[in-house]
């Protein structure tokens, strides 16, 4: 059996799924580092915003029906959209760092335009600003 060592700074990054680390300084600020790369980072957390922008889409979708009392099939059929939405808003937020809270900023305000409307269903992907 081998023996037991202390990993390297780049295999414990490797193992550990990341470089995000903490910076102190004298004056009490705090500073987040990005050690490795981090529109890798960027990249990653945009397109799990986006995947969860087209969730929420549709799940709200299949609740807007619900309270309207849709038939049977047409809740089907969205509960069926939001697989299709989730790769939707994945793909849109890895297109850019910042495409992935764009969309769920889009989807958040048309959910609130819809509730203010009578809670109808919106449309996916909204209008991205």
């Amino acid at each position: 059996m081998s023996s037991l060592r202390e990993l390297s700074s780049s295999e414990l990054n490797q193992v550990s799924g990341g470089c995000i680390g903490y910076d102190y300084n004298c004056a009490g600020s705090v500073s987040l580092n990005f050690g490795c790369n981090y529109s890798n980072y960027a990249s990653f957390y945009s397109t799990k915003l986006g995947a969860y922008s087209g969730y929420l889409a549709g799940v709200y979708n299949v609740f807007a029906d619900l309270a309207q009392s849709a038939s049977q099939s047409v809740i089907a059929t969205d509960i069926k959209n939001i697989a299709s939405y989730v790769q939707l808003g994945a793909q849109i937020g890895t297109q850019n760092a910042t495409n992935g809270l764009s969309i769920y900023k889009s989807v958040v305000s048309a959910i609130s335009n819809s509730l203010s409307n009578g809670g109808t269903k919106i449309t996916f992907p909204p209008s991205v600003d």
